[in-house]
């Protein structure tokens, strides 16, 4: 007896097998036999004694219509069948030959994406697996299962990530298997219908499901997996470690982003975040054509660039310790920030200018065909002074006689085409200080007549430039010195007439004030010395 309770153990172990053996269900047809589905249905003729068996059939020639005959899926014949691409953007390769949207995928083939490129693989049962950037992945098995000519019967397939991510929209339909997603360090089977996989370089996957249930199993250890139900993520570790639950982060608060960016690098701060944050932007809203995928700090700002003009989608999800990404946010938003406006040259910002005459000049920009300038009494630019949409070239002088605060700002307008708008945003609005004119100074010859005594008010920090000249344009006979007091004594001009006296005033920080306003003085002539040349006449006489 000793000697056959092994044999008997053994004797049982391929019952136990056949009746954890998962089956699928086949119906019965009109003039169905067990040899007809073995040549239609089954892998092979032999198949139908087995199929019997397990079903319990007391006479293998007689099935009716309607039966449902439960057969093990490795007694159903199997079909191969491919995946094709529907959605290619950006550089996507096919076994290293560039893919695009209808590419054929077949099983064992390798699909990969660049940084910023991503494709949506179709399945033949109508499920879609968004391949995200930078990722490799693959088809390791896709075949019909039990197919008769007008009927596809039951779909396998298995996905195989080796890095990057991988998003799962799974058909809500019968399969001869969960759609797997196989990674060198887990197997992730779908009984729902969204969830997405990543495994990186660190020999870690992880899964997150929005919708539905998935099965995360350690490869080679379905003992050590999880059930991971909706809004939960796994996260394994390695072959030898065992799935970790983890709660999906909940999206992050997007709200106070603007609806419209207006410089080529699109830059916000999601505040409070002290996680680290997925940042992807999509043409389409489903996400389904990313151009832009970062992985950021906690903290760190958000920067995206080479997004031409147009309108984008963006989402944002949180990323746990352990890899788990989060719900998804998402806000979408224009980028115009074409054509650039030009850089402002001067008066530079915050600068100061004196009242009257201004310039205001820029750098040139290859796009615009002319240039649209504001000024303004406000950083709103609802109190505009000036404004011109066609000014031809990078300068033009404005006059601005009142002292005070003023803003400005400038935009490039580029020529008609299309549909696309000609005048580009604004640039930084540039805050000015004009400044008023000093008054005129006071003073004239002294009481002797043998010096001119000019005097002004002035601070003592300050120094003074000014110029005496004999017409008053300031460009003839033109005296300048530079003083460090507000007032100049200088000797009596010898030719007689009519001479003209301005100053200005240089403050510690370089600024400089406009020319104070222009004082005339008259200069007579000086007839002390023919009086003297009178005397010795006198003592003739």
């Amino acid at each position: 007896m000793r000697r056959a309770l092994p044999i008997l153990a053994l004797a049982l172990l391929p019952l136990a097998a056949a009746a954890a053996e998962a089956t699928l269900p086949i119906e019965v047809r009109e003039g169905d036999t067990l040899w007809r589905l073995s040549n239609e249905v089954f892998a092979g003729p032999a198949a139908w004694r087995e199929v019997a068996r397990l079903n319990r059939l007391p006479d293998g020639n007689r099935i009716y219509p309607g039966q449902v005959l439960n057969v093990p899926q490795r007694l159903l014949r199997t079909d191969p069948v491919a995946a094709r691409l529907v959605g290619v953007e950006g550089d996507v390769r096919v076994d290293g030959r560039p893919a695009s949207a209808g590419t054929i995928l077949g099983a064992g083939q390798a699909l990969t994406t660049a940084g910023n490129a991503s494709a949506v693989v179709e399945l033949d049962d109508g499920s879609r697996v968004r391949v995200q950037p930078a990722s490799e992945a693959g088809l390791a098995q896709s075949a019909r299962v039990g197919a008769r000519p007008d009927d596809d019967g039951f779909f396998a397939g298995t996905m195989r990530l080796v890095r990057g991510s991988l998003e799962v929209l799974a058909a809500r339909l019968l399969r001869a298997k969960p759609l797997e997603v196989q990674s060198p360090t887990a197997v992730i089977g779908v009984r729902g219908t969204e969830y997405r996989v990543h495994h990186g370089d660190d020999l870690g996957t992880r899964t997150e499901v929005l919708e539905g249930l998935v099965r995360a199993d350690p490869a080679g250890r379905p003992e050590a997996g999880v059930d991971v139900a909706m809004h939960y993520g796994a996260a394994v570790g390695g072959p030898a470690a065992a799935a970790v639950l983890r709660p999906l982060p909940p999206g992050p608060a997007l709200g106070e982003l603007p609806g419209t960016f207006e410089r080529p690098v699109v830059r916000f701060a999601v505040p409070g975040e002290a996680t680290a944050l997925r940042v992807q932007v999509a043409h389409d809203e489903r996400f389904e054509r990313i151009v832009s995928d970062e992985r950021l700090p906690a903290g760190a700002e958000v920067r995206i660039a080479g997004l031409p003009d147009g309108d984008w989608s963006l989402r944002v999800r949180r990323v746990d310790a352990s890899g788990i990404e989060g719900l998804d946010s998402t806000h979408r938003f224009t980028l115009a920030a074409r054509p650039e406006p030009p850089a402002p040259s001067a008066p530079r910002a915050g600068g100061q200018v004196g009242a009257g005459t201004v310039w205001f000049t820029w750098a040139e920009s290859l796009e615009a065909q002319h240039y649209h300038l504001q000024v303004a009494r406000d950083a709103a630019f609802t109190q505009l002074v000036f404004a011109d949409p066609q000014i031809v070239g990078p300068r033009i002088a404005v006059h601005l006689p009142q002292a005070g605060n003023y803003h400005w700002r400038i935009a490039s307008v580029r020529p008609p085409q299309g549909e696309r708008r000609t005048q580009g945003p604004w640039s930084d609005p540039q805050a000015l200080t004009v400044r008023a004119a000093p008054p005129a100074a006071g003073g004239g010859l002294s009481s002797d007549g043998r010096q001119l005594d000019l005097r002004w008010t002035g601070r003592p920090e300050d120094r003074q430039q000014v110029e005496l000249a004999r017409d008053e344009g300031f460009t003839q006979g033109v005296v300048r010195a530079e003083l460090d007091a507000p007032n100049w004594t200088l000797p009596r001009p010898e030719q007689p007439g009519t001479y003209y006296f301005r100053y200005r005033s240089v403050e510690p920080d370089g600024f400089v004030t406009p020319f104070s306003g222009t004082l005339k003085l008259e200069i007579e002539r000086d007839w002390r010395g023919l009086w003297l040349l009178g005397v010795p006449l006198l003592f003739v006489l």
